[in-house]
């Protein structure tokens, strides 16, 4: 005798019993994880690589050498699959990885995290496999489904004592330090609607549950812990997972021509509209056709201009991802714009903890037709989205727009331009009066020197009065303290009021020399790049640059 589950209704003066069996279908429920986005760890926000070609211990660490040695910043590498024995049973395949703890912490040690790739399906041919269909820990009854690593059934997130057994399993390889999950889209690929130990849902709020539960998991056992998912992907039919559950937004598996680059963006900007914090792009795309030198290097300035700049696939074989492949020039283009990203690391940061705070997304003003973004509020992108050296640029307004390329052409917002665009530029553009914070390490872009190492580089444009919240990172995780910048051009004054101390470097635009500087511990003038540099180390203090002329005093 089975236990059913039934209703009795009154209707019109008849009794009548519904069973749950013959409830095919409830109606969407509200969010069931309702939320800003969470805080981006810092780490997240560096530039990652992967591989999905030979997938061994051996050619990861190839790989991340390589980008190393051309001095191509790296702050994480993702093991995509095969690793393990079995899909998604957590055990490392050591004929692939012969000593996984010792690649994880060797890549630790050079301030590299790992990310690991799963699904949510138990195969067929996997010893877990009769287990969890005995125990009623998939969804469905244990109905098998295809999907592109085999058949299998997928486990039920709803149900706690599914996750339960999934996060012993998932324990396996979190206690080794793995700092995070690739988490693909294998509840895309269940039936729509779903059945669950809560009732029969919609396949998109299964999905929610899906990514929820690695989310939840992983970072209530670290908040440095990362999950790289699906936002809003046309490639996994719609929505992935909750806005509340995602630290960097992954719309992938896209073609690695122009084609492919324009719908990735339309799923970033679809993705930041929808209000998800980090969204960002899968550089050089991922299946079918692969990228040549042209689309290879638009992907990756398009990428160093997102939260997330991601470079790998299996797309024609993996060299044609590689910069190095087509020749000096590409590779001297990539590091340029990987370094720019990986400098702009505390400005993306302290947008992040805005979009936690406020539930603005770190792209902002997404249009689609134009094919263009703000990078929070200070930066503005126009997206290349063919094979063109030239493009019509229309201007945000509300703001004066500098070109970064030419820091003495501006144009004025609500205009609109043609702009040159050879290879090795792309069209970014700065707000008068912004205030950037960056971390600078070399001479690659032009903003510091190898000098600027350890110091929070703010980069500054005077306008009239102008002011910025920087949420500081503190290590590689969640926490920030908060600095408070104000900028007076009329006066020439920089205020920094802060929580805790730290060591500053003001790269402060000023088209003349200055006569004076005060309340610096030293300073110097680049008269060729025309900017003040300002050393200053502390938590409240205020510099004073007599003669400074920057936007607002032509």
């Amino acid at each position: 005798m089975t236990n059913a589950r039934v209703w009795l209704f009154l209707v019109f003066g008849t009794w009548i019993t519904v069973s749950a069996a013959s409830l095919a279908f409830s109606p969407p429920a509200a969010e069931p994880f309702p939320g800003p986005p969470p805080i981006t760890p810092r780490w997240a926000f560096e530039p990652w690589v992967w591989e999905d070609n030979t997938n061994t211990l051996a050619s990861t660490v190839d790989l991340v050498d390589g980008y190393l040695a051309r001095d191509i910043p790296v702050g994480a590498v993702i093991v995509d699959s095969p690793w393990e024995t079995c899909y998604n049973n957590f055990e490392w395949d050591t004929s692939r990885y012969p000593n996984p703890q010792g690649m994880i912490d060797a890549f630790h040690a050079r301030r590299i995290r790992v990310v690991l790739w799963i699904t949510g399906f138990v195969n067929r041919n996997c010893p877990a496999y009769a287990f969890v269909k005995a125990n009623g820990y998939a969804v469905n009854n244990g109905q098998d489904f295809p999907w592109w690593k085999g058949t299998g059934v997928h486990i039920d997130f709803t149900s706690i004592r599914a996750r339960r057994w999934w996060h012993g399993k998932m324990d396996n390889v979190l206690d080794m330090g793995v700092d995070g999950w690739k988490v693909d889209e294998s509840a895309a690929r269940v039936s729509d609607p779903v059945r669950t130990s809560i009732g029969t849902i919609s396949r998109d709020d299964f999905k929610r549950y899906y990514y929820a539960d690695f989310f939840d998991y992983s970072t209530g056992r670290s908040p440095l812990a990362v999950n790289l998912a699906r936002p809003y992907s046309t490639r996994q039919r719609g929505v992935g997972a909750s806005v509340s559950k995602l630290s960097v937004g992954w719309s992938g598996d896209f073609p690695g021509n122009f084609t492919g680059l324009t719908g990735q963006m339309r799923d970033v900007y679809e993705s930041s509209l929808r209000g998800y914090g980090a969204p960002g792009v899968e550089v050089g795309g991922y299946s079918q056709v692969k990228p040549t030198r042209r689309s290879l290097t638009r992907y990756a300035q398009f990428g160093a201009l997102t939260p997330l700049m991601e470079n790998g696939g299996q797309n024609g074989g993996l060299r044609e991802h590689l910069p190095w492949h087509w020749g000096p020039a590409t590779t001297d283009i990539y590091r340029y714009f990987a370094t720019l990203h990986s400098e702009l690391v505390p400005y993306l940061f302290s947008y992040g903890v805005e979009a936690h705070l406020t539930r603005k997304s770190i792209v902002r003003g997404a249009d689609k037709v134009k094919s263009h973004h703000r990078l929070g509020e200070q930066l503005f992108v126009s997206v290349l989205t063919s094979d063109v050296t030239s493009k019509t640029v229309h201007f945000p307004s509300g703001s004066t727009w500098i070109d970064y390329w030419n820091e003495a052409s501006v144009h004025a917002g609500g205009s609109r331009a043609a702009y040159r665009v050879p290879l090795e530029r792309y069209p970014i553009f700065i707000r008068a009066g912004a205030i950037i914070p960056m971390n600078v390490r070399n001479g690659v872009t032009g903003h510091g020197s190898s000098s600027s190492r350890g110091a929070t580089t703010l980069l500054i444009y005077p306008q009239g009065m102008s002011n910025f919240t920087f949420h500081r990172p503190l290590e590689d995780g969640i926490g920030y303290a908060d600095v408070r910048i104000v900028v007076d051009e009329s006066r020439g004054t920089i205020s920094v009021d802060a929580d805790r101390p730290s060591r500053y470097l003001l790269r402060v635009k000023s088209f003349d020399r200055p006569s004076s500087v005060t309340g610096a511990d030293s300073w110097s003038y680049d008269a060729e790049r025309r900017y003040v540099v300002v050393a200053r180390a502390g938590r409240d203090f205020k510099v004073a640059i007599e003669g400074m002329r920057g936007y607002g005093n032509p």
